[in-house]
């Protein structure tokens, strides 16, 4: 390492109440994540608390040293690897610290994993919406900078539709406070001093700008279920833009906080929404003798309004047979022998309501094997041969 990088982890040393490593193994084993990517970074900082993750992000900004937030490390594309400085919150800063039951809402630190999280929603009979394959060791602060959705997408849209507010660190280690805002409140921000009021008066101006809304209603996918680039769509509420599930039209920078991997700004705690978990649900499992048999009657499956739609594919199915815990799990769903599977899932108030849906759809896809499962065992099985 270069003499400034040194120089740079020298004087955090002392100022952090968290670990601060740079030792050799700890840089190769945060080399990595998910991914197929190796990157060697500078160190490693598990912080304590926000007031480490400050003193990192401040004293980074002295040394030009670039800083990386993460979570799980459950990224496919590389995005918690680089030569950074690695911010890893699972280890402290992984902690509920408030649930509001009436209102629906929690706060919580960024490192927690999405699983765990939940099952403390559970005796609320609360959860969060979005479900990643990865949610058993992903981190929330992942998930949001992450845009990430899941299997319920259909129901839930992205995560971004699911985060009220946040604390975050700006790029200079100024913390910021970024919920919705309305058109007094935004004005009054915009006239802040400082690294915040600079990047209200950047981005609202940004987005006020007629030119520049359309490059954005030019850029943005002829889709919904989209978490690619910055999230300026999510300021445009005037009809052009698909947006799924209804917005608040507020101006909310925590909107374009979600998906940004982390090069905006350091995610101390999030306020997020909370949806009632379901009473009842029932997993049709379709079985098909190749890929394009399966898609093609996604739409007809789309028009019985499931709640999910999850392909396993063969390759899944190919890899869980050559494990034996994996192969005995589908060996509980599976009648034959098929290419690929597609998995739809119900939710209703009473068995009564699922066996009237999984009727719908057997009877729009005539001749196709059809196994309802209506025990929550087997769905079970299913759900984590797909994770």
């Amino acid at each position: 390492m270069d003499t400034a990088v040194n120089d740079f982890l020298n004087d955090l040393r002392p100022r952090v109440a968290g670990d601060l490593r740079s030792d050799i193994y700890t840089r190769t084993l945060y080399s990595t994540d998910a991914s197929l990517y190796q990157v060697m970074p500078y160190g490693v900082l598990f912080p304590r608390h926000a007031d480490d993750m400050q003193a990192a992000i401040e004293a980074a900004a002295k040394y030009r040293v670039p800083i990386l937030p993460r979570a799980g490390g459950s990224s496919l594309a590389g995005q918690t690897v680089n030569t950074a400085l690695v911010l890893d919150t699972s280890r402290w800063l992984d902690q509920i610290l408030e649930i509001n039951v009436e209102e629906s809402w929690a706060r919580v630190q960024p490192g927690i994993v999405l699983d765990a999280f939940n099952a403390a929603l559970k005796p609320h009979n609360l959860q969060f919406g979005p479900d990643p394959a990865s949610s058993n060791r992903a981190g929330l602060g992942g998930i949001v900078s992450n845009n990430a959705t899941g299997s319920h997408s259909i129901v839930y849209g992205m995560t971004a539709d699911h985060v009220l507010e946040m604390q975050v660190l700006l790029d200079d280690g100024t913390p910021a406070h970024f919920r919705p805002l309305d058109g007094d409140e935004l004005r009054q921000h915009m006239a802040k001093d400082g690294r915040e009021g600079e990047i209200y008066r950047a981005v609202a101006t940004l987005i006020g700008d007629d030119a520049n809304r359309q490059i954005v209603r030019a850029g943005t996918p002829r889709h919904w279920r989209r978490c690619g680039g910055y999230n300026l769509a999510r300021f445009i509420h005037d009809g052009t833009i698909d947006h799924y599930l209804p917005q608040d039209s507020r101006f909310n920078l925590a909107n374009l906080v979600c998906g940004a991997e982390g090069t905006l700004a350091a995610i101390t705690e999030l306020k997020l929404k909370l949806v009632e978990r379901p009473k009842l649900a029932v997993l049709a499992i379709i079985e098909f003798p190749t890929l394009l048999a399966s898609l093609e009657v996604v739409p007809e499956i789309l028009e019985t309004q499931p709640t999910a739609v999850e392909l396993i594919d063969d390759l899944s199915l190919r890899m869980s047979a050559g494990n034996r815990e994996a192969a005995r799990l589908v060996k509980s769903f599976l009648k034959g022998t098929p290419f690929c599977i597609l998995a739809v899932e119900y939710q209703g108030d009473s068995e009564a309501e699922l066996r009237s849906q999984v009727g719908q759809l057997i009877a729009r896809l005539p001749g196709l094997p059809i196994t309802p499962l209506y025990d929550p065992k087997l769905q079970a099985n299913v759900w984590a041969v797909r994770k």
